[in-house]
C-alpha cells in the first residue's frame, strides 16, 4: 500500500477518444509532471507555475478554432490548471453532454465550481457522474479534501461518506475515502466519534485488505492527543548530528515520512522545504526514510546523501531508519504521510498523501497555526 500515489497533482484526461488536443493535452502534462519532479524549491514552483501556464495555452491555441465538445472540456481542463475557472466555464457552457462525455464532463465541472467558491455545486456536479468508475471516483476524493481545506465539513463528511456506500467496490477508493472521514474526524475534534465508527467498521468487515488499512487509521486516531512515539532505530542522519522528538519540546514538529519512489512525496518537498524555512524558530521538519535491506550499504549511504543534500536540497533534518517500527507506531500505510506534533510532545494532527494546494487541508492546517516567521524570511519579504 506504500507504493500508491493517494491522488495525482495533475489530472489526466480520461479514456474518452478525442482527437488532436487530446494527444498533445496528455503529453504535455506527462512532461509537466516529469519537470514538477524536478521542483526543489518554492522558486522552482514559481518557475513550473509560469512554464505549465505557457504550454498549456500554446496547446490550446493550436485548436482554439475549431473545438469540437470533446475538445472544450478539455480546455476548460486547461483553464482550471492554470486557475481561470471563469474561462473554463464559459467553455463548458458550450458544451452538449452525451454518454460519451458525461463522466469528464461532470468531473470537470465540479472542479470549476470548486475553485469558483460554488461548492455546493461542485459536489451535485460530480454526482451526476458515475462515482463507481475509479477516475471519477478518484476525483470526487479529492473534492473531498478540498471541503476540509475550506472548511466545509459536512459536505466533506458527505463525499466520503458517500464513497464508502456498497456500490463502490474498488479498495482503493473506499482506502482514499477512509482516510478523508478520518481526516474530518480529526479536524473537526471529533476523534472519539472516529475511533468509535472505524471500530465497529472494522467488527463487520472480513475483506483482508480493508482489515488492514482500517487497523492503521485506527492506530493514527488513537494517536491524537497522545504523547508521540520517539524515533527509533536511526542509522543516518543528515543536517544534523543527532535528531529526536524529544529534542523539539517547546515548538512544534512535523514529521514527514518520504520515499524517493513516491511521486507525491517528491511533489511535496518543496512545499515542505518552504515551510522549514518560513518557521525555522516554531516549527522543526523531520524528514523520515527507510534504509533498504538487501542492497550495497556504502552505495545506499552515497545515494542518500546525493538525493537528500544536492539533488532535492532538503535542508531541514532528515534521518534514515534501519526497520520499520517507527512506521508502525505511527500508523504510517500511504506516503507521503504526515505527522504534526505540538510543542508538548503530542501528536495533534495526522494527514496522509499531499493533494495539490488547491485542495490541500494540511497546508491550510498549518498556517492557520499562525507561527511566527523566521527573520531571515521576513526581512526576504520586506525587500521583494
Amino acid at each position: 500500500m506504500k507504493r500508491f500515489f493517494l491522488l495525482m497533482l495533475i489530472v489526466v484526461v480520461s479514456s474518452n477518444v478525442f482527437a488532436g488536443l487530446k494527444d498533445d493535452y496528455k503529453e504535455t502534462v506527462m512532461k509537466l509532471t516529469n519537470q514538477l519532479s524536478l521542483a526543489a524549491t518554492r522558486e522552482d514552483l514559481k518557475k513550473f507555475e509560469e512554464e505549465k501556464k505557457s504550454q498549456l495555452l500554446s496547446i490550446l491555441n493550436k485548436y482554439k478554432d475549431s473545438l469540437t465538445d470533446e475538445e472544450k472540456i478539455i480546455a476548460a481542463r486547461i483553464m482550471n490548471d492554470i486557475n481561470k475557472p471563469e474561462k473554463a466555464l464559459s467553455y463548458l457552457k458550450g458544451v452538449k453532454v452525451s454518454k460519451k462525455v458525461k463522466n469528464f464532463y461532470y468531473t470537470t465541472l465540479g472542479e470549476t465550481y470548486f475553485l469558483l467558491g460554488k461548492y455546493k455545486k461542485a459536489i451535485n456536479s460530480l454526482e451526476k457522474a458515475d462515482i463507481t468508475h475509479p477516475r471519477v471516483a478518484l476525483d470526487f476524493i479529492n473534492l473531498g479534501f478540498g471541503m476540509l481545506k475550506e472548511k466545509r465539513y459536512s459536505l466533506a463528511k458527505r463525499v466520503f461518506k458517500k464513497l464508502l456506500s456498497p456500490d463502490i467496490k474498488s479498495i482503493r477508493v473506499r482506502y482514499f475515502a477512509s482516510v478523508g472521514l478520518m481526516e474530518y474526524f480529526e479536524m473537526t475534534g471529533k476523534v472519539k466519534d472516529g475511533i468509535d465508527y472505524f471500530t465497529n467498521t472494522l467488527k463487520n468487515t472480513r475483506d483482508k485488505n480493508r482489515i488492514r488499512y482500517l487497523k492503521i487509521l485506527l492506530t493514527q486516531l488513537k494517536l491524537i492527543n497522545k504523547k508521540a512515539p520517539e524515533i527509533k532505530n536511526i542509522v543516518l542522519t543528515y543536517n544534523a548530528d543527532s535528531i529526536s522528538i524529544e529534542k523539539n519540546r517547546g515548538k512544534y514538529t512535523l514529521l514527514f515520512f518520504f520515499a524517493g519512489k513516491s511521486m507525491e512525496s517528491v511533489f511535496a518537498m518543496p512545499y515542505i522545504s518552504g515551510i522549514s524555512e518560513d518557521y525555522k524558530g516554531s516549527l522543526t521538519v523531520i524528514g523520515i526514510n527507510l534504509f533498504p535491506k538487501g542492497v550495497n550499504a556504502k552505495g545506499q549511504k552515497n545515494f542518500f546523501k546525493w538525493y537528500i543534500l544536492q539533488n532535492k536540497k532538503m535542508k531541514y533534518p532528515v534521518v534514515i531508519l534501519k526497520n520499520d517500527e517507527t512506521y508502525r507506531d505511527y500508523g504510517v500505510g500511504v506516503l507521503p504521510h504526515f505527522v504534526l506534533i505540538n510543542p508538548d510532545g503530542k501528536v495533534e494532527m495526522v494527514f496522509t498523501g499531499f493533494q495539490k494546494k488547491e485542495y490541500n487541508p494540511m497546508l491550510v492546517y498549518l498556517k492557520g497555526l499562525k507561527l511566527k516567521k523566521h527573520q531571515n524570511n521576513m526581512v526576504k519579504s520586506k525587500r521583494k
